[in-house]
């Protein structure tokens, strides 16, 4: 994996954002949320008061387990899916195109052949991949692969200008692999975030049949905190490699470098939930660059969440992924720039800020 650096974010820019965000014509902290991504966006690009950020959207396509027994489509559904955005015809094109954003669509790994599609980036690794519990999910040389090919996305999308990337997925059967990638960085147990079903095996038995599968590749960490920053990469690397698949390994790799370009990125299901833990886990800076979106009743979504320590914001119970959750996310952090630029200081309002106030020592009247 090529080498990068992350940096932290502006403290004085965050500071001098806070500063003018407090000094806002409304009661002091009362906009929460908003108030805390325009202050994080200041540091983000060292700036005290961003304005005008430039979005966009990207979707990775890979299908998993290609040879395990639970593949009955044959990538029908992923093909049908990546179809509807190669025609324009999707729900997360609809709202990207309220805010301008362009929708990137890449396939690294679908079952099915798209090089009829002549909208989508053709970037095909391999076509989908294994089930673990025959081989690791891809080798060694396709997981550097996707990662390279993450850090190439990030450099051109930055190049291109773009300040904020709302990143999503587009594959059949991701379920397990972002099971166990969630389970192995957070520590969870897979009973914690696997689903009671009426029929079938129980979550125990579930459990134990994935864990007779992984186990022998040695993927389990007994301590992170414990690992020295190589060996931290080299642990995260190796689970990607055997449970992680195409479209994670790919994201980690955008999500890196994102970050050391400055950029931010907004995630919102299991499998780019998957990615920005395994990209956290390799470098802790990144947290600062990410932002959650839409909230999923999912049981892994809820863990990855709870363990990066974000809550996200919208809970529309949406059935789908192909990115739409993290691109409405867009829609908040732009909120945010206009609650910053929009709204005038009671300076500049000539407003009297009350001195007895909940703001006083912070919110400022002309002098």
């Amino acid at each position: 994996m090529r080498t990068f650096t992350i940096e932290p974010l502006h403290a004085p820019s965050m500071e001098a954002c806070r500063l003018r965000i407090d000094n806002l014509t409304k009661p002091i902290y009362s906009l929460a949320t908003l108030e805390l991504i325009a202050e994080r966006f200041a540091g983000i690009l060292a700036n005290p008061q961003p304005n005008h950020l430039q979005y966009g959207v990207l979707v990775v396509a890979a299908d998993h387990l290609v040879d395990g027994p639970q593949n009955s489509q044959h990538g029908r559904e992923s093909y049908a899916a990546i179809k509807r955005f190669n025609d324009g015809r999707t729900a997360t094109q609809g709202a990207a195109s309220k805010l301008q954003a362009p929708v990137h669509v890449v396939n690294i790994g679908l079952e099915q052949d798209t090089t009829d599609l002549t909208n989508i980036d053709q970037k095909v690794i391999r076509k989908g991949s294994h089930f673990f519990g025959v081989e690791p999910v891809i080798s060694c040389d396709e997981l550097e692969e996707a990662l390279e090919l993450g850090f190439t996305y990030a450099e051109k999308l930055h190049k291109a200008g773009l300040q904020v990337v709302a990143i999503g997925n587009i594959g059949e059967r991701a379920f397990l692999d972002s099971l166990v990638t969630t389970a192995t960085i957070t520590g969870c147990a897979y009973d914690d975030i696997l689903v009671h079903t009426e029929c079938g095996p129980t979550i125990e038995q579930r459990a134990a049949h994935i864990h007779s599968f992984v186990d022998r590749f040695n993927i389990a960490v007994d301590d992170w905190s414990a690992l020295s920053e190589s060996e931290r990469r080299d642990a995260v690397l190796h689970l990607l490699h055997v449970a992680g698949g195409l479209d994670i390994a790919f994201l980690t790799g955008f999500i890196l470098g994102a970050a050391s370009h400055r950029m931010a990125v907004v995630f919102d299901n299991a499998v780019t939930g998957a990615a920005v833990l395994a990209a956290v886990t390799i470098e802790p800076l990144v947290k600062d660059y990410i932002f959650p979106s839409a909230a999923y009743e999912e049981p892994i979504h809820k863990e990855q969440c709870r363990f990066l320590g974000v809550k996200p914001c919208l809970h529309y119970n949406l059935q789908i992924d192909e990115a739409l959750g993290s691109t409405m996310g867009l829609s908040i952090i732009d909120a945010s720039m206009h609650m910053l630029n929009d709204m005038k200081t009671f300076v500049e309002a000539e407003v009297k800020a009350a001195e007895d106030g909940a703001g006083k020592g912070r919110q400022k009247n002309k002098e």
